[in-house]
C-alpha cells in the first residue's frame, strides 16, 4: 500500500515542473525540521544575548526603572516616537 501524498503546485506557470507529488511523511519530517531550526535559533540568540555584558547590563537597568515605577506606557512611547 502506498503512503499518501500531498500535491504542490509551482508557483509560476514556466518552471520546469508544474506539479510534484511528496509523501506526507516527508513533508512532516520537513515541519519538524523547520520547527527544530527556530527553535534553535531562538536558544541560540538568548545565550548569545546573555553573553553580551552590555545588553546585560540595560536589561538589568530597565527591569530597576521597571520595578522603580519610572517606566513608561506604551501610548507614551509611541507619542515621543511619533509614531
Amino acid at each position: 500500500m502506498s503512503e499518501p501524498c500531498q500535491t504542490i503546485k509551482a508557483p509560476e506557470k514556466n518552471s520546469a515542473v508544474e506539479s510534484l507529488s511528496v509523501p506526507v511523511s516527508l513533508l512532516e519530517k520537513m515541519a519538524e525540521a523547520a520547527w527544530a531550526l527556530e527553535a534553535f535559533e531562538d536558544e541560540l540568540e538568548d545565550y548569545l544575548l546573555s553573553q553580551n555584558a552590555a545588553f546585560v547590563a540595560r536589561m538589568r537597568q530597565a527591569r530597576a526603572h521597571h520595578v522603580e515605577g519610572e517606566a513608561r506606557t506604551l501610548d507614551a512611547l509611541k507619542h515621543e516616537l511619533c509614531l
